[in-house]
């Protein structure tokens, strides 16, 4: 019996322990795990300051994000945790500081091991440094980590720093890194010692077609006694509009690396500035357990410029397909009234015939002569109104229908749409309309302004 405790002790004190590192980087939400954590070039979100303080820059507008994270398979290893956490995005338009704060707060249990507490500040620029194709972006975060092991007390707080790079190159495209957990926070109490492990994370991310691809690498430096991890990642998302229901969005993602495999996937919701994310996360090798996350989100001010846009070109669309409907219902008419004139000329013509040889008395003839003509003069009278009623329509889809998209083009500039969709807009209606007669004055000046802002 003593033999086999002791054969027991040996073996789980040879075995590989799982990770256990304090702060490490994990996921902040279910948005980013669920796209496998290929976040560091991602910009559009208040939980990018998790990965890379300089995306945080290009927030939009107010935003505020709380998550809450479970599972057993991580990027930096395998540890039972439970992660809870909240952010804050600010954008300041100032001379001086031009660019957007962020707030972030981290309760992370590592069950058995630790709990561990964060707070951060962190601060991103925006258009920095802008050239022809895009624009450089710096940012940097003091965070503060706050570690005690379970039944030793003693808390211990150490400060450490968090610092990233964002190339936009033009609208759809861009390029990252960042480094966290800079300083080498150590905790200590007893036999017992951690440390927030050095991370290297090197991004890119493209949108094409309403869709997401990013892609991830990261390295982090040995800590708890293993040695460093490498990890590569990768995530996709895409939306879908609806004209009353908000916009839906599918994500999945891949996570492979040293010490964990992991496949990813999830759905979102949003609607007028509010948004929920679920995320669920499955192993791919080891102990078969799942992980899973939940986020909501808001943001204040203006609602999400893309998804108004989108509903605008949909109700353009509408309207077009039905004016396109009435145009053709036009175009039948007149050809069954051509026909009719065609028909009546041809007896006009029989009948001219028939005075003209005497097969007829002639005052039957005139009589007959004169109600074809009267039917024929109708007939003509109303071919000239339905000709006039399609030339109108026909000039209401160039001039007015002109009018009605540049009517919905400045809608969705007065809600924030971005330049780059804005630019794509006026060329496209240039080319539209550049042989239909319409003054496009005013559009060529509007292309002229955006091309000058890029």
């Amino acid at each position: 019996m003593t033999r086999r405790f002791a054969a027991v002790f040996l073996t789980l004190a040879l075995a590989p322990r799982a990770a256990r590192a304090a702060f490490d980087d994990a996921p902040f939400g279910a948005r980013d795990a669920a796209m496998g954590g290929a976040f560091t070039a991602v910009h559009d979100d208040v939980s990018s300051l998790a990965y890379n303080p300089a995306a945080l820059g290009q927030a939009p507008e107010l935003e505020v994000g709380a998550s809450y994270l479970r599972g057993l398979h991580w990027p930096a290893g395998t540890i039972d945790r439970d992660i809870t956490r909240a952010a804050l995005a600010v954008p300041v338009r100032q001379e001086i500081f031009n660019g957007a704060f962020g707030f972030d707060v981290r309760y992370d249990r590592r069950q058995g091991l630790a709990r561990d507490r964060q707070i951060g500040v962190f601060y991103g620029t925006r258009g920095l440094r802008e050239m022809q194709d895009g624009g450089l972006d710096f940012g940097c975060g003091l965070k503060f980590l706050q570690s005690s092991f379970e039944g030793r007390g003693g808390a211990q707080t150490k400060p450490a720093l968090d610092m990233g790079a964002l190339w936009r190159v033009g609208a759809k495209r861009s390029v990252a890194a960042s480094l966290l957990n800079f300083g080498g926070a150590k905790f200590k109490s007893g036999p017992l010692s951690d440390r927030a492990p050095l991370a290297l994370k090197i991004g890119a991310a493209e949108s094409i077609r309403g869709a997401l691809i990013a892609v991830d690498a990261t390295i982090r430096e040995p800590s708890s006694g293993q040695g460093k991890a490498v990890t590569f990642a990768a995530g996709f998302e895409r939306w879908w509009a609806t004209e009353r229901a908000g916009a839906f969005a599918a994500r999945s993602g891949l996570s492979l690396g040293d010490r964990a495999r992991t496949w990813h996937w999830g759905f979102g919701w949003k609607n007028a500035g509010a948004r929920l994310d679920y995320s669920l996360l499955t192993p791919l090798a080891g102990l078969i357990r799942f992980g899973h996350g939940i986020t909501l989100s808001l943001r204040f001010g203006r609602t999400d410029p893309e998804e108004e846009y989108e509903r605008l070109l949909s109700g353009e669309m509408r309207a077009r397909r039905d004016l396109n409907k009435k145009l053709e219902a036009n175009s039948v008419k007149q050809w069954k009234l051509s026909e009719e004139i065609g028909r009546l000329q041809a007896e006009l013509a029989s009948l001219r015939s028939a005075i003209a040889g005497k097969h007829a008395s002639e005052e039957e003839a005139r009589r007959r002569l004169s109600d074809m003509e009267t039917r024929h003069k109708k007939a003509v009278d109303a071919f000239q109104r339905l000709q006039e009623e399609h030339a109108h329509n026909a000039a209401r889809t160039k001039a007015e229908l002109f009018g009605e998209d540049w009517s919905s083009y400045q809608k969705a500039k007065l809600a924030g749409a971005p330049d780059e969709a804005l630019l794509e807009r006026v060329q496209r209606l240039l080319v539209e309309y550049k042989e239909s007669g319409v003054d496009l004055g005013e559009a060529s000046r509007e292309l002229g302004r955006l091309q000058k802002a890029r």
